[in-house]
């Protein structure tokens, strides 16, 4: 009796603890009251997917923070990289004033202040450390890709076209170099239903493999004039696609590498 009592204890200290959490993560935001290096907003502006803080600093100067807000970090991603509004670390000069850039999960921040005031890229990146709900890290999707011969700079995110298709799940997509071989590396972002992967591969220029043994569960196709291409789905849900300007055999075996590397990961 006197255990069964204890446990009920700890089960209900439990539920008040989560009840607790829920109802501190459901409470709304005071954006009013998030400060910039203790300087609090003089103005916040609110809309869907859409936030904008005002903070004065120096005379004659006002930090101007817009948030946006995506679905999910990928979708993020994608408008950060592809968009052609941003260049990461590099402030954008539009006409008088600066604009700085930080993406952080499903969150774009920028930061457009004068051009002649200093602000340290630090300063920016403490202060979306602190933002409400922010999760740090590197998304490790990015991980489950192969490591040898990535090219660096070459990594990329498509969410509506993929291979000259319409792209119907987002996909992370990695350059690689060997000597004088090229190749491509993408994974889906997340699982993907088999219907899905069906109706993607159903759009590819699918062609039959020459000089390798032809595997049923394997999408051959090509991408354009001397890039073959690879595509699986693999058990679990994920998509692993691979295509170069490689002759099938070494096309495969970087597919296999690939699949192997994108299936033992966690993420």
């Amino acid at each position: 009796m006197k255990i069964d009592g204890m446990l009920k204890y700890a089960i209900c200290s439990v539920a008040v603890l989560l009840c607790a959490c829920a109802q501190k993560d459901e409470g709304p935001v005071d954006y009013s009251a998030i400060p910039y290096k203790n300087v609090r907003p003089v103005d916040v502006k609110i809309s869907r997917n859409h936030l904008e803080l005002r903070y004065p600093m120096q005379v004659g100067d006002t930090l101007e923070v817009t948030v946006l807000e995506f679905k999910s970090d990928v979708y993020a991603m994608d408008y950060y990289m592809n968009s052609g509004r941003f260049q990461g670390i590099v402030p954008i000069l539009r006409g008088q004033y600066l604009e700085q850039s930080i993406r952080s999960d499903a969150r774009i921040f920028i930061f457009r202040h004068d051009s002649f005031r200093r602000y340290e890229r630090s300063d920016l990146e403490q202060y979306v450390r602190n933002f409400p709900g922010y999760r740090g890290g590197f998304p490790q999707e990015f991980l489950s890709l192969p490591f040898d011969h990535r090219e660096a700079g070459r990594t990329s995110i498509q969410t509506k076209h993929f291979l000259g298709v319409v792209s119907v799940f987002p996909v992370l997509i990695q350059s690689y170099r060997d000597a004088n071989l090229q190749w491509n590396v993408a994974r889906s972002w997340e699982q993907v239903d088999d219907e899905v992967y069906d109706r993607w591969v159903a759009q590819l220029d699918k062609v039959e493999p020459v000089g390798i043994a032809k595997d049923v569960e394997v999408a051959y196709f090509h991408v354009g004039e001397g890039v073959n291409g690879m595509a699986t789905h693999l058990p679990g849900g994920r998509v692993v696609v691979v295509w170069g300007y490689l002759g099938w055999f070494d096309l495969e075996r970087k597919f296999f590498i690939a699949s192997d590397r994108i299936y033992e990961a966690r993420f």
